[in-house]
Order: C-alpha cells, then sequence, then structure tokens
C-alpha cells in the first residue's frame, strides 16, 4: 500500500498589495477669449477719368454769342475804368497848374453853383420824349453857347430821326459831377449820369451810364455849357 504523504500546512496568503492611486489629470484650461482681427482697410475706389474736354460738344451758337457779349462789356468796363483813371490824372494835372488861381479849390459857394447849374442843364437837354421833341431842342437853345450848339444840333439830328420810329423815351439824371478848374467865368466839369429809355406800347427798357465832360462858360450871370468832350478822341 502506498504510504500517503502528509499534506503540510498551506501558508497563508500574505495582504494584498495596494494598488497605487492613478494620478489626476491636469485639468485642462478654458480657452480664453478670441482675439479680435483688425478689419482690414478699404480701399479707396479710383475716380474714374473725366471726360476730354477735347471731346465735349461745340456749345450752341446762343451760348457762343453769350459768351462774346460778355467779353465786349468786360471790355467795355475797362476802357471806361480806364477813362476814369485818365479823368482823374488830367484833374490833378489841371489843378496843380492852376494852382490857387483854380477857385475850385478855394470858392466853395461859387463852385456849386456852377455844380447845379451844369447838373439842370444835362438833364434837360438829354432827356427827350419822342412824340414831342420842339421842348428839348427848346431848352438847348438857351442852355447852349458855341461849339456846343454845333455838336448838339448834330446829335438831335439823329434823336430827331429815330426816336419816332422805335417810340423811345428817354430819361437823364446826373449822378455826380464836379468841377476840375474854375477861373473868373470859366469852367470845366466833369460829368456821370444814369441814362434809362423806354420804347413806348412795349415797355422795353434799358439802362445806361454816360460820363464826359463840358467846358462851361457864364454869359450874363448864366451858366452855359460851350464845348461837350465825350473822350472819343
Amino acid at each position: 500500500m502506498a504510504a500517503s504523504a502528509e499534506s503540510g500546512p498551506v501558508p497563508e496568503a500574505g495582504p494584498v498589495p495596494e494598488s497605487e492611486p492613478v494620478p489626476k489629470s491636469e485639468p485642462v484650461p478654458e480657452a480664453g477669449p478670441v482675439p479680435e482681427v483688425e478689419p482690414v482697410p478699404e480701399v479707396e475706389p479710383v475716380p474714374e477719368a473725366g471726360p476730354d474736354p477735347a471731346d465735349a460738344p461745340a456749345p450752341p451758337p446762343g451760348s457762343r454769342r453769350r459768351l462774346v457779349a460778355a467779353a465786349l462789356l468786360g471790355a467795355a468796363a475797362a476802357i471806361v475804368g480806364s477813362i476814369g483813371v485818365w479823368a482823374m490824372v488830367a484833374a490833378n494835372g489841371l489843378r496843380a497848374a492852376a494852382g490857387d488861381a483854380n477857385a475850385a479849390l478855394t470858392d466853395r459857394a461859387a463852385t456849386r453853383t456852377v455844380d447845379r447849374a451844369i447838373a439842370r442843364a444835362v438833364n434837360t437837354i438829354f432827356s427827350y420824349n419822342y412824340a414831342d421833341t420842339a421842348p428839348t431842342r427848346s431848352a438847348a437853345q438857351r442852355l447852349l453857347t458855341g461849339a456846343a450848339i454845333r455838336q448838339y444840333d448834330e446829335l438831335f439830328r439823329l434823336v430827331q430821326q429815330q426816336a419816332p420810329k422805335q417810340k423811345l423815351v428817354l430819361q437823364t439824371r446826373v449822378t455826380s459831377i464836379g468841377v476840375e478848374l474854375l477861373t473868373g467865368g470859366r469852367a470845366r466839369v466833369l460829368v456821370f449820369a444814369n441814362q434809362q429809355d423806354t420804347r413806348a406800347g412795349t415797355g422795353q427798357t434799358s439802362y445806361g451810364g454816360a460820363m464826359f465832360a463840358v467846358t462851361a462858360v457864364s454869359e450874363h450871370g448864366r451858366w452855359k455849357i460851350a464845348n461837350i468832350d465825350t473822350f472819343s478822341g
């Protein structure tokens, strides 16, 4: 019979080793705010090229006429301005030459008398009504003398021919007057006047200015126009 071997004592199981703790994972940091993207500056549009002046249509004939008229008016204004400057220079020259003999510089009362007389004369002889020009012609004979009568007669012949056809009524008013030279019974006077002419029946009215010089003489205590200088020469 086989021998039975005694089994030895079963060794006790040792303590189960503790498992090491699983390391905690680091928290994921929260994402910060997304930085704003700077806007891309807008590119200014390139201006379109304008039309070539050479390709522009020519102005209509009416516009050209208006441009020409404007240019002529500008030229006329320049001429009138130059005449005014010349007149002032001439006046200064006359005054300097005359010196103390020029009563226009020393006798205000006599100067005002000449001013008033010539202003009234100019207003009268350069105003007329086409329907009856006789009163103007008659007044001119009293207010003019010497060469001025011939000058006025030549002018008034044109008035008598044209005024009735155009039915013109002319009114002249002196706006400025000044005695340049006054010696004894003789004076030279610069005159600036506004003129208004109206065509009867149409109501058309136009305005203009006039500048001229007159030589005046005293006859029997009354001042008369002896010469009219329109600076045309």
